[in-house]
């Protein structure tokens, strides 16, 4: 069969991610690619993990994942290039790791059309990575730099996560996909929030820079005063950290897939994002703000940057010194303590993400941004 020419209707995109990611990650498989496939696209997944699966349709093809070190950078990538090497000539190719950058470069070589998902500013991301010698932070920061700039020149299309990426692309072919939640895992399972159980949550990766250790310590002063559970779930990063908060009053339960998330989170009365205030967290929003949002729970969050902006847009929540142990426990305080109040945050919140804030409505410019290509 004749690999560049489309023997279907269906119009083919191979999406491509490296290890780290889960084969049903959020914004790769859950939004992006399920969105593509109920729309007339045939879409397929490279990706290390263990085996071939097919999921809602979508092929998942398997390389061997190496997590950490130099075989996740170089050995992964060219694992994934070997597969896509044997997809049709035809299809798009989307790129979600900066780390696949340089196959991509190939690939667009070779003829093929190639998009890059940037999902964050990488080049800031690696200032702050502990793994990193510090003398290579900056040399390895200009090489992704570089790899971008000529991504934007090379690629046919860029597609970028937060507003503040798009200083590393050009305007023409870079369309804005935001990571918001899909809203309609939020409709099933509601509790009235009088009828929810007294949980403050916090969800996604859990690091100092993030405010894991300083909820921790916070919520162990609240509970002088008041009586409530907090929970958190996801991965420690480095994982020395995980004995240090476990000795602290908080309930840990590992990893949680997505609608299980949202299942807490509707049985919950408040929810929690206070990232310390550098650089990288004042111009980025994570994902779990807007799912907080959506399950109708107040907010505590830090007075700094995106995620401030977004909950005095939406009157959702409280903002906090996010360095100020005492003043995000007397947050979480008035919380429990002010049912009616609390309540009020948590509807205008709700309301927001399921009129303007969701997955539904911004899906509608990922398939507008696909349309201008033919495949």
């Amino acid at each position: 069969m004749d690999k560049t020419v489309n023997p279907s209707n269906k119009r083919k995109v191979v999406m491509l991610a490296n290890a780290g990611h889960n084969p049903l990650d959020p914004r790769i498989f859950l939004k992006e690619a399920i969105s593509l496939s109920k729309n007339g696209y045939e879409v397929s997944l490279i990706i290390p993990t263990p085996q071939d699966d097919v999921v809602n349709g979508i092929s998942i093809i398997s390389v061997t994942p190496y997590a950490r070190g130099w075989r996740k950078l170089i050995v992964c990538p060219w694992l994934v290039f070997r597969k896509a090497l044997r997809q049709p000539k035809y299809a798009i190719f989307h790129l979600h790791d900066s780390e696949l950058l340089v196959i991509g470069i190939w690939l667009k070589l070779l003829g093929r059309k190639v998009i890059y998902d940037a999902h964050e500013d990488t080049p800031q991301q690696i200032s702050y990575q502990h793994w990193l010698p510090p003398l290579l932070k900056r040399p390895y920061a200009w090489l992704y730099i570089f790899l971008e700039k000529l991504a934007g020149l090379m690629f046919d299309g860029i597609i970028i996560a937060e507003p503040v990426i798009a200083k590393y692309f050009p305007s023409g072919k870079t369309c804005l996909i935001r990571n918001f939640p899909i809203v309609s895992n939020f409709n099933q399972d509601y509790i009235d929030y009088e009828k929810r159980s007294r949980r403050i949550v916090h969800f996604g990766m859990l690091t100092k820079v993030r405010g894991v250790l300083k909820m921790a310590n916070a919520v162990a002063m609240a509970k002088r005063n008041c009586e409530f559970e907090f929970q958190i779930a996801g991965p420690f990063s480095p994982k020395e950290l995980e004995k240090e908060i476990l000795k602290l009053p908080v309930t840990y339960l590992g990893w949680v897939p997505s609608k299980e998330i949202a299942k807490i989170t509707l049985d919950s009365r408040a929810g929690i994002v206070v990232p310390q205030p550098i650089e990288r967290y004042k111009t980025n929003y994570p994902v779990k703000l807007f799912e907080y949002m959506a399950a109708g729970v107040p907010i505590v969050a830090t007075k700094y940057g995106e995620v401030a902006s977004f909950i005095k847009e939406c009157e959702c929540g409280i903002l906090v010194d996010p360095e100020d142990e005492k003043e995000i426990a007397s947050a979480i305080e008035f919380i429990f303590k002010n049912e009616t109040a609390a309540k009020e945050m948590g509807v205008r919140g709700r309301t927001m993400v399921f009129t303007k804030y969701s997955w539904e409505k911004e899906s509608e410019n990922l398939l507008a941004f696909y349309s201008g290509f033919n495949c």
